[in-house]
C-alpha cells in the first residue's frame, strides 16, 4: 500500500513535468492517428522507454509481480520525465499511456491469476505503440 501511495504521489509531480499542456484528469480518451491517418512522431526517449517496458515484461514469470511492477513503474516515470513532445502528439501520447497505470498496479497483485492477466494486457497494449507512434 505504501508503494502504491508513493507512486501515485510521484505521478502527480511527474505529470506536470511533462511540459504540461492540457491534461484532463479523470478522463481517458482513445488514442487516435493524426488527421491524415498517420502515426505521431514520438521523441526517442519515449520509444526507448516503451521498449524498456516490453523487455521488463518479457522476463515476467508470474511469480515476481511486485519486482516487475516496480521496474515497470520506474520506466513509466522515466517516459514522463523525459517527455519533450508537444501539441496533439503529446496529448495522444498521454491517451496511450494513461490506461497503463492500472495495469501496472494489477501486475503486482497478490492474486497471481490477476497479476498474470494484467501483465498480458499490458504486453498487448505496449505492442500497439507502433500503431500510433513512430
Amino acid at each position: 500500500m505504501k508503494n502504491v501511495l508513493l507512486i501515485l504521489l510521484s505521478a502527480l509531480f511527474l505529470l506536470p513535468a511533462c511540459n504540461s499542456h492540457s491534461h484532463h484528469e479523470g478522463t481517458e480518451a482513445a488514442v487516435q492517428l493524426d488527421d491524415n491517418g498517420q502515426r505521431w512522431i514520438a521523441n526517442p526517449e519515449t520509444t526507448a522507454g516503451i521498449a524498456q517496458m516490453q523487455a521488463i515484461l518479457e522476463k515476467y514469470d508470474g511469480q515476481n509481480g511486485g519486482a516487475i511492477r516496480e521496474e515497470l513503474e520506474a520506466a513509466f516515470q522515466d517516459i514522463f520525465r523525459q517527455c519533450t513532445m508537444k501539441g496533439e502528439a503529446h496529448d495522444q501520447l498521454h491517451n496511450y499511456l494513461m490506461p497503463m497505470k492500472g495495469l501496472m498496479e494489477q501486475t503486482g497483485s497478490d492474486d497471481a491469476a490477476a497479476s498474470r492477466a494484467a501483465a498480458e494486457s499490458l504486453k498487448a497494449h505496449l505492442s500497439e505503440y507502433s500503431t500510433y507512434f513512430q
